[in-house]
């Protein structure tokens, strides 16, 4: 979801108000995407990169719309019937925000007809170096490990494969978003910035991906 900090620029504000604004956007997507019957969304909403090298100012204020956004989003999502996840390395957020996004998670454990997955303090390579460290911690013999069961052991693994993987903001490149898992997922790349990303967009995203033959390595 890029584009928030230019978003605000464009206008003359704040970083933070582009960040405010686009996670009113995740909403309104969502929303979009249920209707759409798509069974799993998920939003890379912050990288690892990001807390490590942003300044401290800006990841606070992120950090403080977390803080205020989950817990209202959280009622929404019952309603709808939306089972909220999240992935991420864990160490690199303050302990209140795991509380909230865990406590999210299990409020909404019983939601069915859609699973929104909050990447946050994300990054593909560290997830799979965190597998690895779990593998040998546990002592896993090498031998018993291929592409199917390593999925066990990372954050992204008990999710589908992503289809298609949509970038806002108009660089084209992956970043690692689901890296272990997205060796045949498509891509659609956009100029809109997020907060402008919108119904349209989203269908002409969809439309780009069903207008695709997939192989899968045949």
């Amino acid at each position: 979801m890029d584009g928030n900090r230019r978003w605000a620029k464009k206008l003359g504000n704040l970083a933070l108000a582009g960040h405010a604004q686009g996670g009113e956007n995740v909403e309104q997507i969502l929303e979009l995407c249920l209707t759409r019957a798509i069974p799993y969304v998920s939003m890379w909403a912050l990288s690892k990169e990001n807390i490590e090298k942003r300044s401290p100012l800006e990841i606070e204020g992120i950090f403080t719309l977390f803080r205020k956004r989950v817990p209202l989003l959280v009622p929404k999502l019952q309603k709808a019937g939306i089972r909220f996840e999240w992935i991420g390395n864990p160490t690199s957020l303050p302990d209140d925000i795991r509380e909230i996004l865990e406590n999210a998670r299990k409020e909404t454990e019983s939601c069915k007809k859609m699973t929104f997955i909050l990447a946050i303090a994300y990054s593909g390579q560290d997830e799979i170096v965190r597998g690895i460290q779990k593998c040998l911690s546990l002592g896993i013999d090498p031998d018993s490990l291929d592409e199917q069961t390593f999925l066990t052991y990372i954050d992204s693994g008990k999710y589908p494969p992503p289809d298609v993987i949509v970038r806002t903001g108009g660089d084209i490149r992956h970043s690692g978003y689901f890296l272990y898992q997205s060796a045949y997922s498509e891509y659609f790349f956009t100029d809109i910035l997020w907060p402008d990303f919108s119904e349209r967009d989203l269908d002409e995203a969809i439309m780009s991906f069903e207008g695709t033959k997939r192989n899968f390595g045949k």
